[in-house]
Parts: structure tokens; C-alpha cells; sequence
């Protein structure tokens, strides 16, 4: 909050092979605990792929928001976790059912930004593996898909990308990103 921050942004963890059940109780108290710490700052969850017990699914998410009962819980969805987690956004349909899912969660109204990235590794792999905007497995089409659907075309992009020289985001993942918006890059 000092440094007028939006908010903060995490992945929650891992039930370390458990299951979300055993641990979503030590979860509440825990962010409960991080909330009471601060009067005005966002705690911002991230949807993960669900690599090695990792939590962060729509409905993981959905429950966390739901029983802390916290304006300042939020979400974040990173479309590459999306695509590995095993949701589809390559065509309309797929992130129109998404936004649905995302409705019927109560997650729209919480959601405040989007990581942007392709996938490197294949739709439901569990694998976290992010890669550069159209060389990956979502590919350009999809990711238009998704940052300009209604439920989302109003949310800031943030790109997580490894850039062609592996420092991270450049000017060619940027310009590709200024292309997608409000295109009709619709696969």
C-alpha cells in the first residue's frame, strides 16, 4: 500500500499432494491473516497450470474468494496456466465458455488484469512453460480471442513472456500484442 500499488499478485501454493480439500481451511486463515495486514491493497490470485499439486483453478480460486468475503481478494488470469490447466481459448467458443464458467464461479466481477503469453507445451499438460505472443500452442488467434472478448477487452495485459533473447519481454511481443487488440484475429 506505501508504494500505491494496485495490488499484489500470487500463486497461491501447493497442497504438496494432499488435495485442495485438506488445505483450503490453513488457506482462508492464511490469507485472512495477509488481508489483515494492510487497510487498502489487493491480494491478487493467479490461476496456475496445476503442475505438482499446485492450487489456483477457476473453482480453487472461486471457493478462496468466496469464503474470505474480502473486496480486496481478486484474480488474475494468466492464459498460458489457463491453456495448461486444460481450458481452451483457441476459438470464440472456447473463451466464451470460459467467460461462462467464470460467471457462474462469481470470478468476472473480481477479475482485474491478464497475464498474456502463449503455452510452450500442449492444452492440459500441467506443464508452466510460457512462451512468446504467437509461437507457442494458443497461437495469435487465440490469444486475440481472449483480450477481446467483452468479458475481458477491458482488463490490463500484462506480458509474461521470455523475449527472443530470454530477458523477458521486448519490443516484437509487445507490437504483436498492439496488433491483437481490438483486431478481428478470431480463430
Amino acid at each position: 500500500a506505501r508504494i500505491k500499488s494496485a495490488g499484489v499478485i500470487v500463486h497461491i501454493g501447493s497442497h504438496l499432494g494432499a488435495g485442495f480439500d485438506a488445505v483450503k481451511d490453513q488457506l482462508v486463515a492464511v490469507i485472512q491473516r495477509i488481508l489483515a495486514g494492510t487497510e487498502n491493497c489487493n491480494l491478487i490470485l493467479e490461476n496456475d497450470a496445476g503442475q505438482n499439486g499446485k492450487i489456483g483453478s477457476p473453482e480453487e480460486i472461486s471457493f478462496l474468494i468466496k469464503s474470505i468475503n474480502d473486496k480486496r481478494l481478486k484474480m488474475c488470469v494468466d492464459s498460458a496456466h489457463l491453456f495448461e490447466s486444460g481450458i481452451d481459448i483457441r476459438k470464440q467458443e472456447d473463451v466464451e465458455k470460459f467467460s461462462e464458467k467464470l460467471t457462474k464461479l462469481d470470478l468476472l466481477d473480481n477479475l482485474v488484469c491478464l497475464h498474456l503469453n502463449d503455452s510452450a507445451t500442449s492444452l492440459d499438460s500441467h506443464r508452466d512453460m510460457h512462451a512468446n505472443i504467437g509461437e507457442g500452442e494458443i497461437g495469435l488467434g487465440g490469444l486475440g480471442n481472449l483480450i477481446n472478448h467483452d468479458s475481458f477487452k477491458h482488463l490490463p495485459l500484462i506480458l509474461e513472456v521470455p523475449g527472443d533473447d530470454r530477458a523477458g519481454c521486448d519490443e516484437k511481443n509487445i507490437t504483436l500484442v498492439k496488433g491483437l487488440v481490438h483486431s478481428k484475429y478470431l480463430g
